[in-house]
C-alpha cells in the first residue's frame, strides 16, 4: 500500500474529506492535499495541504508536474464538473492514474457514489441491459431504508464554514479563485433569506397548484405529467445536459407539451427543495406557460410529496435527476433529456419527447432490479457527507473501495470525454 499516493483535490463543505484522508493513511497509503481555497483548509485542518493561488490557465500545467514530483498514482474529488476537477480527471485518465469521483449517491436515501472516471456522460457505468445484467448477477438487493438522520442546519453552517473565510480574506489570499457555484455565495444567501420570510405563502401556494392540478377537468380526472426541476448551476446540468442551459430545456419543454401532449393532460413542475429561489421558476414558467397557450395547464410548486407526484403521474420528465431512479423504482414511465446513468433501453423512453406525452411506457422492473443491484455493487456505499453517523459509516465504506486493487467497472466500459451527443438536443434547442 506504501507504492500508492492518494491526491485529495475540493470534497464537500464538511470534515467528510479530512476523516477519508486519515482512514485511507491509516490503512498504508499515502496522501497529499492541493487546497484551492481558504474554504478548502478549513475541513482539512489541522493537516498540512499545497495551496493553489495561481491562475485558471495555470491549472493543468501546476497539477501535471504535481502528479510527476510526488509520485501520485490516485486523484480523489467531489464531482468531476468543476473546471479545476474536470481538468484533473482528464490529466489523471490520461496518466493512468485511477480517478475516484465522490458524490451523494445515485441511490437514495443514505448512499454515497464512488466511481472510476467521471459521473453522468462520463460515468463507467454500462449502458447496455446485457452487461448490466452480468454485473448485476449474484449481487444482493440494494436496500433503500434510511440509516441516518439528516439536519439542514448542519448542512447550512458547513456551508457557511465554506464560504465566510472566502468571502473575507479570499481577495488576498486567493486572489485567483472563483468560486464553484453560479452566483456570488452572498447574493446565493439573499435568496436563501428571502425564501425563509416566505415560508408559509410559498407552501400555501404549493397546496393550490397542486390541488389544481390533480383535480377532475369535465368531470373527468386529467393525466398530468411530473418534471421534478433541479438546479440550474448543477454541474448535471451545466455539463450533462442539451446546451447546458436549464431554463431553454423548460422553455423547449413546455413549448412540446403545448404542442404535442393530449389536450386534456397537465404539466407539473416541482421546484429543488434547496433551490434558492433567485431563479424565480413560477415567473418564468408562467410566462413560458402563456407564451405557448397552455397557461390553464401547466403548473409549478414549491414544496409536495414527490413521491406521491411520482405515483399520481402520467409519466416523469427529467434531465438526468435522480428523481428519475425513485419513479421507476415506482414504476412510473420516465424520459431522460439529458446524460443520466440510468437512461438505459428497456428503463427510460427511448424515443421522442413528442411521442413520449402520446404513449409513455413504463419500465422493465427485472431490469430495474439488475440496474440497482449493479449499481449498489459497483458505484454505492451507504453513507452520508453531514451528521456525525453519516459520515463515519462514509467514510469506512469509501475508504474501503478506494483501497481496493481491483476494479469494479471493467475498463472496456470507459466513456469518451470527448463533446458528448444528447439524443433530445435537436428536438429541444432546434
Amino acid at each position: 500500500m506504501k507504492a500508492r499516493t492518494f491526491l485529495f483535490l475540493q470534497g464537500p463543505a464538511s470534515p467528510f474529506l479530512g476523516r477519508l484522508a486519515e482512514a485511507v493513511e491509516n490503512k498504508g497509503a499515502s496522501i497529499r492535499k492541493i487546497s484551492l481555497c481558504l474554504g478548502d483548509v478549513v475541513f482539512w485542518w489541522p493537516k498540512e495541504s499545497d495551496f493553489f493561488r495561481g491562475r485558471a490557465n495555470d491549472w493543468p500545467v501546476y497539477l501535471n508536474c504535481y502528479i510527476r514530483d510526488h509520485n501520485i498514482t490516485d486523484i480523489v474529488m467531489l464531482g468531476d464538473g468543476r473546471t479545476p476537477h474536470a481538468v484533473a480527471a482528464e490529466l489523471g485518465i490520461r496518466a493512468g492514474l485511477r480517478v475516484h469521483i465522490l458524490e451523494h449517491g445515485y441511490l437514495r436515501p443514505d448512499w454515497l457514489t464512488i466511481e472510476p472516471d467521471g459521473m453522468s456522460g462520463h460515468s463507467r457505468f454500462p449502458a447496455r441491459p446485457a452487461d448490466i445484467r452480468a454485473l448485476a448477477a449474484g449481487q444482493p438487493s440494494a436496500s433503500s431504508e434510511k440509516l441516518y438522520p439528516s439536519s439542514f442546519l448542519t448542512y447550512a453552517l458547513y456551508d457557511l464554514a465554506f464560504h465566510i473565510p472566502n468571502v473575507a480574506l479570499g481577495w488576498f489570499v486567493h486572489p485567483h479563485y472563483r468560486t464553484h457555484g453560479p452566483v456570488h455565495p452572498v447574493v446565493e444567501y439573499s435568496g436563501w433569506i428571502w425564501k425563509a420570510l416566505t415560508r408559509s405563502k410559498r407552501r400555501r401556494q404549493a397546496r393550490t397548484a397542486i390541488e389544481t392540478c390533480l383535480s377532475a377537468r369535465n368531470g373527468a380526472p386529467s393525466p398530468f405529467y411530473f418534471c421534478p426541476l433541479q438546479l440550474p448551476g448543477d454541474y448535471q446540468i451545466r455539463r450533462h445536459a442539451p446546451g447546458g442551459d436549464l431554463f431553454r430545456l423548460v422553455d423547449a419543454t413546455i413549448a412540446s407539451f403545448a404542442d404535442h401532449a393530449p389536450a386534456n393532460s397537465r404539466l407539473l413542475f416541482k421546484i429543488h427543495p434547496i433551490d434558492n429561489g433567485l431563479s424565480r421558476w413560477p415567473n418564468r414558467i408562467d410566462l413560458a406557460a402563456r407564451k405557448h397557450g397552455v397557461a390553464d395547464r401547466v403548473f409549478v410548486a414549491d414544496g409536495g410529496d414527490t413521491d406521491l407526484l411520482i405515483a399520481k403521474s402520467h409519466g416523469v420528465v427529467t434531465i438526468n435527476s435522480t428523481v428519475g431512479l425513485t419513479a421507476l423504482a415506482a414504476g412510473r414511465p420516465v424520459i431522460a433529456l439529458g446524460s443520466a446513468i440510468y437512461d438505459v433501453p428497456g428503463l427510460t423512453f427511448q424515443e421522442s419527447l413528442a411521442a413520449f406525452w402520446q404513449n409513455p411506457t413504463a419500465p422493465d422492473p427485472d431490469l430495474f432490479d439488475a440496474f440497482t443491484r449493479a449499481l449498489g455493487a459497483t458505484t454505492q456505499v451507504r453513507g452520508g457527507f453531514i451528521g456525525r453517523e453519516a459520515i463515519q459509516a462514509g467514510v469506512e465504506n469509501v475508504a474501503a473501495r478506494l483501497l481496493e486493487t481491483k476494479e469494479r467497472l471493467p475498463l472496456a466500459f470507459r466513456k469518451s470525454r470527448d463533446t458528448p451527443y444528447y439524443r433530445y438536443e435537436s428536438e429541444l434547442l432546434g
